[in-house]
């Protein structure tokens, strides 16, 4: 963990030298951009010790200039090449094209940042309602579908409110779901401070119940009140077991972040809590990462996870992620079992998307002879 913020403090901090020195800025911004590199290490402190607004607002501005900062790093470097590789062919092939000036520059940098950093924040809040359709030839409480319900990565907290859990609520008061999962990072800040949220999910019933397992956020933010938000939102929470629903069979673990707190629920492995499964049963795993065994394919009929959203930045989930996860997103058939991926509610980070709009999925379940 200590290794990461190192990593990640360093990386912002080289790319704000990087954008300052290449557009050559005056060092008038340098107080504007030491103030927002600093930022992030007071989010905690804001969560917990100051009120709304002004704390919801320090960490919203932190955050977006973070993601602006981000595309203004990509289109510095973007200038950068087109004019090393406008000097190469000056001159080895003398072929001149045209070269921006530095004034010139630095407005096309500005201005494409600012595009798509508005782009991203929009499409956060266009949620997307995926539906998939599975058979199945074992029993369903002698129904012929079973409608499930699967969000994930929703991070209420500090800046994700009310917006996200109105889309929520929009989806399920619509489709009515028999049961419904939340495959972690529900609650990512000061649970205080969104006691109303939980009370508005735990409004929100099904009639086969509503389950979920903890992500990498809730171990970060406190796994205490992680699960007391989850749990007063109406959730049971699932952590290295299994629940016998009748004919459904649903298992969960904790997400692989817990051993950097030393607060594991054990077993951690999926492959110990299928183990005694019986195989009758239409059996859910619920696993915040898209891991899993080859050993372990085939023991359950359906895994449901997020954690990865869709890479946030296409096309990082089709180049890398999709290389990395038995899926990177959507619905997957694996050697029998059935993968699905959410690409999330909300955002761990800054709140912005390029073309991986947010999702929920409706997952019908259908009885096949």
């Amino acid at each position: 963990m200590l290794y990461f913020i190192i990593s990640f403090f360093l990386f912002y901090a080289l790319l704000h030298l990087y954008v300052y020195r290449r557009l050559r800025l005056s060092r008038r911004y340098i107080p504007i951009f030491i103030f927002f590199y600093i930022s992030p290490l007071f989010w905690s402190y804001f969560d917990n010790h100051v009120s709304d607004p002004f704390s919801y607002y320090f960490i919203f501005l932190s955050l977006l200039w973070m993601g602006f900062m981000v595309y203004a790093g990509f289109f510095t470097l973007a200038t950068d090449l087109y004019s090393g590789i406008s000097s190469i062919l000056d001159k080895f092939l003398s072929i001149k094209l045209p070269r921006p000036k530095l004034e010139m520059k630095r407005f096309l940098v500005l201005i494409l940042s600012l595009i798509f950093s508005v782009y991203s924040y929009i499409e956060t809040l266009s949620l997307r309602v995926e539906r998939y359709e599975i058979g199945t030839n074992k029993p369903l409480f002698n129904k012929e579908r079973i409608k499930v319900l699967h969000i994930s990565d929703v991070h209420f907290g500090r800046i994700m409110r009310e917006d996200r859990l109105k889309l929520i609520q929009e989806v399920w008061l619509k489709e009515k779901p028999d049961i419904v999962f939340s495959t972690g990072d529900l609650v990512d800040g000061n649970p205080k401070k969104i006691e109303y949220i939980a009370q508005a999910l735990r409004e929100l019933a099904t009639p086969l119940g509503k389950y979920a397992v903890l992500g990498n956020h809730e171990f970060y933010r406190g796994v205490k009140n992680s699960v007391e938000f989850t749990e007063k939102a109406g959730f049971t929470v699932i952590r290295g077991r299994w629940l016998d629903l009748g004919s459904i069979a649903v298992a969960g673990v904790d997400d692989e972040a817990c051993r950097y707190f030393k607060a594991c629920v054990e077993p951690i492995e999926e492959e110990k809590v299928l183990k005694d499964i019986p195989q009758d049963k239409f059996v859910i795993l619920l696993k915040h990462r898209p891991k899993v065994k080859k050993e372990v394919i085939g023991k359950f009929d359906l895994m449901l996870s997020g954690h990865l959203h869709g890479g946030l930045y296409f096309p990082i989930g089709e180049l890398i992620l999709k290389r990395l996860y038995i899926a990177h997103q959507g619905l997957r058939k694996v050697d029998g079992s059935f993968v699905h991926v959410s690409k999330g509610v909300g955002t761990g980070g800054p709140p912005m998307r390029f073309f991986t709009p947010p999702d929920v999925a409706i997952i019908e379940i259908k009885k096949e002879e």
